[in-house]
């Protein structure tokens, strides 16, 4: 049942009387024209409040596409995905410091597809996004001498109705899928989870939603062929993510299969992910199918190639091929159904350590939905970095797509050094909208992008050079309203 359907029109914070129409709040927070597009006028939230968004739209589109958010002097603070999926109602939660908020609503009369904005629930308290920590309304239990496995152990926190487990130093072979939320594993930093069998190290379904774990590594392999240094990769995953609200932090994960770790969420996740390691696998180090609201930060990507291998006998005909390594990091949805966004990859270094192409690769693909691609990501303060003496490239973001797709949208690049190029695609050009580039190092490098031009609601900013020399290959639409400031060596737009 929608919001709309069991709430009142008075619990409705969207005063659909004052819709600007024709406008659209830009990522930087600026005000701009847009045929397409409404926003709401300032509606007065609470820190750390949970909110539904829903509509009676029509399948095939959208009613909301953002919510952008003030401090208490109306200073734009930050703007985040608020996609209501086609009628199906949404929650987001205000940031700690945010006391308004603008909806930013496909154009349209606002007083049609009964949208709404309703608080819901209470305050929730201020969360430490650094790490993981016991709940102290959960029980405690302790691994050691009490449980036989890891399996064992989390069917009591299940039996509890959740609970925090604490696991000492070890090796465990294990294929752990929590079936209740709000489980919460603690390590040491010397804590190894390896492969029992195919499945995944660790699946977290919609009925485990609400895990967490810090302090252990995720091992693709048995402990057997880790201890005799064998490449031989067993689990297909070592982290298969489809619930929400998980958290990891302090982790290591590599050599499996297919994915180091892989995010498969349908609609708001809340994932986040912080102080890593990922590492390479027989397919992606790191790979998000779908979900929104997905965050790493404080972490590395480490791509090698070869490092794992699914076959003993690559030369037999397997039903799955033996890649030995594929893409550093892959936004790729498999389907047209399934749709990503509001991800940010923060103060990571994504590292190639190899000659392979796709060690060099962070992909961005299109959400397969005819000319709308508002990908809603944000890449800040990270480094790309070519690790090793061998012929391969540092890595940079790559625009990928399905068709001849031509507009990309809502992609944030902030800060970070990059020693290749920063933005590239293939066989056609990408034209870019509502992005923003600003606060970047081009090191090792001189050029900017590779088939890839800037457009309507575009803002690069402070991009230099090493060595002070004109940024290359950096193309503008002048006849739009893009803005340009000390791109080195550039013309200024604004």
């Amino acid at each position: 049942m929608s919001i709309s359907q069991n709430r009142s029109a008075n619990d409705n914070l969207l005063n659909l009387n004052t819709v600007s129409e024709g406008k659209m709040v830009r990522s930087d927070g600026i005000v701009v024209n847009n045929r397409g597009c409404d926003i709401s006028d300032f509606i007065k939230v609470e820190p750390n409040a949970k909110y539904n968004i829903s509509s009676e739209q029509r399948r095939g589109r959208d009613t909301f596409i953002y919510i952008a958010y003030y401090d208490s002097n109306r200073d734009f603070i930050k703007r985040v995905s608020a996609r209501d999926r086609y009628s199906k109602s949404i929650t987001v939660t205000a940031p700690t410091d945010a006391h308004y908020a603008r909806l930013n609503m496909n154009g349209g009369p606002a007083y049609q597809h009964k949208r709404m904005f309703i608080k819901d629930g209470e305050v929730l308290p201020p969360q430490n996004f650094e790490g993981v920590y016991p709940d102290p309304h959960q029980d405690t239990i302790y691994f050691k001498n009490n449980y036989s496995t890891p399996e064992e152990a989390l069917e009591d926190a299940a039996r509890r109705g959740g609970a925090n487990i604490i696991f000492p130093d070890g090796k465990y072979e294990v294929a752990l899928k929590p079936r209740v939320p709000n489980i919460r594993l603690f390590g040491t930093g010397a804590t190894y989870f390896y492969a029992k069998s195919r499945s995944a190290v660790l699946e977290v379904r919609e009925r485990g939603n609400g895990f967490q774990a810090t302090g252990i590594h995720f091992r693709g392999q048995t402990i057997k062929h880790a201890d005799t240094n064998s490449p031989l990769a067993t689990s297909i995953y070592c982290m298969w993510i489809w619930g929400k609200d998980c958290k990891f932090s302090n982790f290591t994960s590599e050599g499996a299969i297919y994915d180091s770790l892989y995010i498969r969420g349908n609609g708001e996740m809340n994932f986040e992910a912080s102080d890593f390691k990922i590492g390479p696998s027989n397919r992606n180090c790191l790979t998000i199918a779908s979900g929104f609201g997905i965050t790493l930060k404080n972490g590395i990507v480490r791509f090698k190639k070869n490092t794992y291998v699914y076959s003993t006998n690559p030369s037999r005909n397997d039903r799955e091929p033996t890649y030995g390594g594929l893409y550093l990091a892959d936004i790729e949805p498999p389907t047209s159904s399934l749709q990503w966004g509001n991800v940010l990859y923060e103060d990571i270094e994504f590292i190639n350590a190899s000659n392979s192409s796709g060690g060099r690769q962070i992909i961005i693909q299109d959400n397969n939905r005819n000319n709308r691609n508002y990908f809603d990501i944000t890449i800040r303060n990270c480094l790309m970095i070519k690790e090793g003496n061998h012929d391969g490239h540092a890595p940079y973001i790559r625009l990928t797509s399905k068709s001849k797709q031509k507009a990309f949208r809502g992609i944030t690049v902030e800060g970070g050094t990059y020693n290749n190029r920063v933005i590239m695609t293939s066989k056609y050009e990408k034209l870019l909208e509502d992005c923003t580039f600003q606060n970047i190092k081009l090191d090792n490098t001189i050029s900017f992008g590779w088939l890839i031009t800037l457009g309507e609601d575009c803002i690069a900013r402070n991009i230099n050079t090493k060595t002070n020399i004109k940024v290359a290959s950096f193309k503008v639409d002048p006849s739009t309203n893009v803005i340009v400031q000390n791109v080195t060596g550039n013309k200024n737009y604004s």
